[in-house]
């Protein structure tokens, strides 16, 4: 229960506005596949690639891979908040929750993937291999129709077949019939569980790195919300609120301020070298990334969405339009800048340009300047009319919904 002094959010702006610009993140990592040789194998580090504006975005250019973790870590706090109680108490029956949850995730992905075969087909043509992804094969693309293409059916982990960034949604979905079972079963505020899972999907990772990194993710998320629900109780919420945006402040500038001086790094490395003597410099590397990622993933991540759960729900939300639109659309952009990028490559070479034009700054705004409005136009006309038309027929009586000033659904 909140206390009188603050209102209980219907809908997290915040949260879903960070979405879209962690999927402009991921699209940033990923320019450069345009430099692996053969647009297939990475031969020099990020350093020598030549990347737009590197020295002053290189740590989202190094470090992507927290942004994929946060939309894991984004759902599974939305998913605790909005569904775990309605699941318990049998007002979201599994038909109700499986139709929303496809229809939101299948439209866009069927259409990048029925796009990428001919995509893929006249990159093949004209350059003698694909672009990155390789397994473009009928059995993979049963796989991804099937939305299955990572749950280890796959020949080869990360090579799972044509829109390579959905390997995400098909572990989403995996993550959502699990956690379906443990609210249906009513152990969703099991607390001990989900850290058991946490730990389990930390273990499961060293294994097969996809799954264990969503269920790691997702599942903490789960425990931030609770987190989150337990300090709104508290008299004293607006100072909680306080001391936990202050304490996410300083970790973000210790973040930024290790990453452009590596301070931690060279003194861990000395401890280490001292502690662990008999180890190498490259097992003391390992060990420091493991550790700062953990640190990170555990520690941080989550300290930020508490931050801004917390804000919203004591001081109201910051309703920036063009954030929410972006926020609305990062599921169209995350899967459509794959196929967009595949085809600048083509177009390059149709039009005889050099593959230099993809080190140039301006090549990158114009990629951003047709993906964002692309983006927003397929969630406003496609995405959305898609899904009230399939919700509308396969349902006889809608499950809830949260409310948004523009009148979306939860964007996970």
């Amino acid at each position: 229960m909140i206390p009188n002094n603050t209102s209980s959010p219907r809908y997290f702006f915040s949260l879903d506005a960070i979405r879209g610009f962690a999927a402009l993140i991921v699209v940033l990592c990923h320019w450069q596949f345009y430099f692996y040789k053969d647009q297939t194998l990475q031969t020099k580090p990020l350093e020598e690639l030549g990347l737009p504006l590197f020295p002053y975005l290189s740590i989202f250019y190094h470090h992507a891979f927290f942004a994929v973790d946060l939309f894991f870590l984004l759902s599974g706090f939305i998913f605790f908040w909005f569904y775990s109680d309605k699941i318990a108490d049998r007002k979201t029956p599994f038909n109700n929750f499986i139709c929303y949850r496809l229809t939101r995730l299948y439209p866009v992905h069927v259409v990048t993937l029925i796009s990428l075969v001919l995509i893929q087909y006249v990159m093949f043509s004209m350059n003698g291999h694909t672009f990155i992804i390789q397994n473009n094969d009928t059995y993979h693309f049963v796989l991804n129709l099937l939305v299955i293409h990572s749950w280890g059916f796959e020949k080869t982990p990360a090579l799972n077949g044509f829109n390579g960034p959905s390997w995400s949604v098909s572990v989403e979905l995996l993550l959502y019939l699990l956690f379906f079972l443990i609210a249906w079963k009513k152990l969703h505020r099991n607390k001990a569980l989900l850290i058991g899972i946490v730990v389990a999907g930390a273990i499961i990772q060293y294994f097969y790195s996809m799954i264990g990194q969503g269920i790691y993710s997702f599942f903490l998320g789960g425990l931030t919300y609770y987190l989150y629900a337990w300090m709104t109780t508290r008299k004293n919420v607006r100072q909680v609120t306080t001391i936990v945006t202050i304490t996410a402040v300083l970790l973000w500038v210790v973040v930024i301020s290790e990453y452009a001086f590596s301070y931690i790094r060279e003194f861990s490395m000395l401890v280490m070298k001292k502690l662990l003597a008999g180890k190498d410099e490259t097992f003391h590397t390992a060990l420091f990334n493991l550790s700062r990622n953990t640190f990170f993933r555990t520690i941080i991540s989550p300290v930020t969405i508490l931050t801004l759960a917390l804000t919203e729900t004591t001081r109201g939300s910051l309703k920036i339009k063009w954030a929410l639109v972006l926020g609305n659309a990062s599921y169209a952009l995350y899967l459509l800048h794959f196929p967009l990028m595949v085809t600048f490559f083509i177009m390059a070479d149709i039009l005889g340009l050099s593959r230099e034009v993809f080190h140039s700054t301006l090549t990158l705004l114009t990629f951003y300047a047709v993906l964002i409005p692309l983006s927003i136009l397929t969630h406003y006309y496609f995405e959305l009319p898609v899904q009230e038309l399939f919700r509308k027929r396969l349902l006889k009586k809608p499950a809830p919904v949260p409310i948004t000033t523009i009148n979306n659904q939860i964007t996970t």
